[in-house]
């Protein structure tokens, strides 16, 4: 029997048409955007997660960022500590020439005055190590890296000033007060260390996350290029033969008329 029906295969090819043209549609913009959703209704679940560690992602990337300053910080004080130690290690050159005594009088002026120097430029390198105004020895700063990094006191121990003075390093009777100066500045030397160390690890676990963080982002939103890519080659071929079958399906139709027609 022949019946008006027999059109039916025509709304079918073309119902299954328009469906292959959506995804094709969504596999273009999917490539053109980068992004694997391109609606709101598109893995939902998967972009709640993703947003949520973008945000995470933010605040390690900005922790990174002050990990690295308190690098530079640790980095100066340690460098200013080294030439603290070097002006200790003229002191207690001068200090063992003082302790000579055949020293004339004018030996015991030129020792003075170079002790003199060398102490006033001492006192100036630690007044002057400050990062945007902030001491680097002396009282701790609290620096934090993010929401999984933490926060570290950077602090380079108790301002090494000098107690020692000129007179008695020219006299060659300052040897105590060098020990014990020398020992506040190793003291300072070592926090400076711990605190360059505990930063440097701390970097090194933030880089580790930011690395871990982005690639679990970038799965959940980056488009799957190739994937795509192949979704969209093998839609473009159904569309092609939909359109063909589409042809087909119309010719039916063209059958009946004919037999009308006739």
């Amino acid at each position: 029997m022949t019946s008006i029906n027999a059109g039916g295969a025509f709304y079918r090819v073309q119902n299954s048409l328009n469906q292959n043209s959506e995804e094709v549609s969504k596999s273009m913009q999917r490539l053109a955007s980068g992004r694997q959703n391109t609606a709101p209704g598109d893995r939902t679940a998967s972009t709640a997660v993703a947003f949520a560690m973008k945000g995470e992602l933010a605040s390690l990337k900005v922790g990174v960022q002050n990990a690295t300053e308190a690098l530079q910080v640790m980095e100066m004080a340690n460098n200013d500590i080294g030439l603290l130690n070097d002006l200790m290690v003229r002191l207690e050159e001068l200090n063992a020439l003082g302790e000579n005594g055949l020293n004339s009088a004018s030996d015991t002026t030129a020792l003075t005055a170079e002790a003199t120097v060398i102490l006033a430029e001492y006192a100036r390198i630690t007044a002057d190590a400050e990062w945007k105004g902030n001491e680097a020895f002396g009282a701790g700063t609290a620096v934090g890296f993010g929401r999984n990094g933490g926060t570290i006191t950077l602090t380079a121990g108790t301002a090494p000033l000098l107690t020692v003075s000129a007179a008695e390093i020219a006299a060659g009777t300052g040897d105590a007060k060098l020990v014990t100066d020398k020992g506040v500045l190793d003291t300072a030397a070592i926090a400076a260390g711990a605190a360059y160390n505990r930063v440097s690890n701390t970097l090194s676990h933030l880089g580790s996350l930011n690395a871990g963080y982005s690639l679990d982002v970038a799965s959940k939103m980056d488009v799957d290029f190739a994937g795509e890519t192949t979704r969209l080659a093998k839609g473009q071929i159904l569309a092609q033969a939909g359109t063909a079958m589409l042809a087909q399906a119309n010719a039916q139709g063209q059958g009946m008329l004919a037999l009308l027609q006739s």
